[in-house]
């Protein structure tokens, strides 16, 4: 007896429309890009990604999203070039700025998203989309990015479905519909002929910033899109409560790291780790 086939794309798609997580858009991205920079580059999540590679001095890699350089400096420093690519034009300037005081010159920045045409792309060995996969149509993306790299590659995605911890929701009475998790994805790639293999990342610092109770409810409207005034207040004492007395910070982010070769059939020889 067969089971009917199930449309995991389609699944995917209709998740997203519901999730209370919408994509930000580029002037989202844009306004918050000299905030973020400075962060996003000085972070241990890249050598964590960067040690679960395999790559040579001869490689051409395609970073999407590359926002302000967190991947594409350092990966510029172990590749030939690196093709960065971002919707978001001052994301590319504080790249370009970066690599400048870095005296990195194998850097070419696109200013392009994910659902733009990539004709004028150079050949491309790896690719890499590190926290970037907020796409609305998973299967094209990933058959997009497959298409592309000539050897591999490698992304991360959020584990869990929600950007915010799911205390901070049950305590402030935010009701909410998650993000599609990280499973789609390796799903998807299986049934398209590839072998991808997960790994876990922790990141210590979220979305959620909390050094006072109105940037903790700022940071929370960021990624939840609005709250109401009861729960506002219930947020302030959430942080009053737990924040400002160290019982309960914002817990860390885990990021499913995912690698496939584009050969399909053949596992990828990269170098997972064990999540300590």
């Amino acid at each position: 007896m067969f089971l009917e086939p199930i449309d995991f794309a389609s699944m995917y798609k209709e998740h997203k429309k519901q999730t209370v997580f919408k994509g930000k858009n580029n002037k989202d991205w844009d306004n918050r890009s000299k905030e973020l920079a400075p962060t996003m580059q000085n972070s241990s999540y890249v050598g964590e990604f960067i040690s679960r590679m395999d790559i040579c001095k001869e490689d051409v890699v395609l970073d999407i999203g590359c926002g302000p350089g967190t991947l594409a400096i350092p990966l510029a420093r172990l590749a030939k070039q690196v093709i960065a690519i971002d919707f978001s034009a001052q994301m590319l300037a504080e790249l370009e700025t970066y690599a400048k005081k870095e005296g990195i010159t194998n850097i070419k920045t696109y200013h392009i998203g994910w659902d733009d045409n990539w004709s004028l792309l150079p050949e491309i060995d790896i690719v890499v989309a590190s926290r970037s996969v907020e796409v609305q149509d998973i299967g094209a993306s990933l058959s997009k990015i497959s298409s592309h790299a000539k050897k591999a590659c490698y992304v991360t995605y959020k584990a869990g479905g929600s950007f915010v911890d799911m205390d901070i929701l049950e305590f402030i009475g935010k009701k909410i519909i998650t993000k599609p998790d990280f499973w789609y994805i390796p799903i998807l790639l299986y049934k398209d002929g590839y072998l991808p293999q997960i790994d876990y990342i922790t990141s210590q610092r979220g979305s959620i910033k909390s050094s006072n109770a109105e940037e903790f409810i700022e940071s929370l409207i960021w990624s939840l899109g609005s709250l109401d005034e009861a729960q506002q207040d219930k947020a302030r004492e959430y942080h009053n409560l737990f924040i400002e007395t160290n019982q309960n910070q914002p817990k860390p982010f885990t990021w499913t790291f995912i690698a496939w070769n584009t050969l399909k059939g053949f596992p990828l020889k990269c170098k997972l780790q064990t999540t300590k």
